[in-house]
């Protein structure tokens, strides 16, 4: 029996063996590597792992390229992003609250002679009150105060600032891609405690009216606006003195930004450096105006430089007469 299964056994080895040898001649294809033009036989797994790798690589290279240009426009984003932030009228803007300020105004009483008009120059002495530091953009209602204080009122820049100037944040929108607010003809645009453009005439002529009217009355605001410089010094040769628009230190009007009126349409365009002043005097030999400023005090400005300023800031001008 064992000899048999010895027999048996041996058989079976030599079957297995030559099974083996004759296998690679009946599938060659399995053991052959694919060349570069060919299909690997490989299970989809595999393949798909090589077509990652060969995508990932493509992937990476057109990365970096975004990447590069993305951070070439950066800087103008940042520009742009900025803008946004200056922009006052910004269309998602909250409007703001104003600003408490303490109740408190400096007068300065000025120490120049009162010179009487002489056909050649004159001057008007008066308070000289300064805008700051609770009204760091309300030149208007400073200026204003200081005619008010001249002819006989008690009035105070803040409590001017705070109850009686007509203000507004600009309720801007937009139409057709154009951006339209209120005007600064007809409000203080912003707040003048704080961060703020500013008004022109008819925004002072309304509010000097409803302070006079509120605390007795007994005079009359005339606008001026469009007057020439001649008229201006006719008044000031009278003893009246007149608030009038220029721009800061009579330098050059500095364009800002553009919108249009609400209301009208207009287009309105606004100069950083715009500033109000009460005209106090001249000096026709000197070619020389005095401004009573609320920024500087009083000072002396050239005659010719005022005249081109008061002509770009649309010859503003307002004056108080008693009735």
């Amino acid at each position: 029996m064992k000899k048999e299964v010895s027999v048996r056994i041996g058989v079976i080895a030599l079957f297995a063996a030559a099974l083996a040898a004759a296998l690679p001649m009946l599938f060659p294809g399995h053991d052959a590597k694919p060349t570069m033009n060919e299909t690997p036989d490989l299970p989809y797994a595999e393949v798909q792992t090589e077509e990652n790798t060969t995508l990932s690589e493509t992937t990476f290279s057109e990365t970096t390229e975004l990447t590069t240009e993305t951070v070439s426009v950066e800087p103008e984003a940042s520009a742009e992003t900025t803008e946004n932030v200056v922009d006052t009228y910004s269309e998602t803007e909250a409007p703001k609250p104003e600003t408490t300020a303490p109740e408190t105004t400096r007068y300065i009483v000025t120490s120049r002679p009162e010179y009487r008009f002489d056909s050649v120059s004159c001057y008007i002495d008066m308070e000289n009150v300064q805008q700051n530091p609770e009204l760091p953009t309300g030149c208007e209602v400073t200026a204003l105060t200081i005619l008010l204080r001249h002819w006989g009122y008690d009035a105070d820049k803040v409590d001017m600032a705070k109850n009686y100037l007509y203000k507004s944040w600009g309720n801007a929108e937009f139409r057709d891609g154009e951006k339209y607010a209120d005007s600064f003809f007809e409000y203080f645009i912003g707040d003048p405690f704080g961060r703020g453009y500013g008004c022109f005439a008819p925004a002072i002529v309304k509010t000097a009216n409803k302070y006079i009217s509120e605390n007795g009355g007994g005079h009359q605001v005339i606008d001026l606006s469009g007057c020439d410089s001649e008229t201006l010094y006719n008044y000031v040769a009278d003893g009246i003195p007149v608030l009038v628009w220029a721009t800061d230190g009579m330098i050059p009007p500095e364009y800002y930004e553009t919108w249009y009126d609400r209301e009208t349409g207009e287009r309105l365009d606004w100069y950083l450096n715009e500033h109000c002043f009460v005209l106090a005097g001249f000096n026709l030999d000197a070619e020389t105006v005095t401004m009573n400023d609320p920024i500087k005090g009083i000072i002396d400005y050239n005659m010719a430089k005022f005249e081109q300023r008061f002509a770009e800031m649309h010859r503003q001008a307002i004056v108080i007469l008693p009735v």
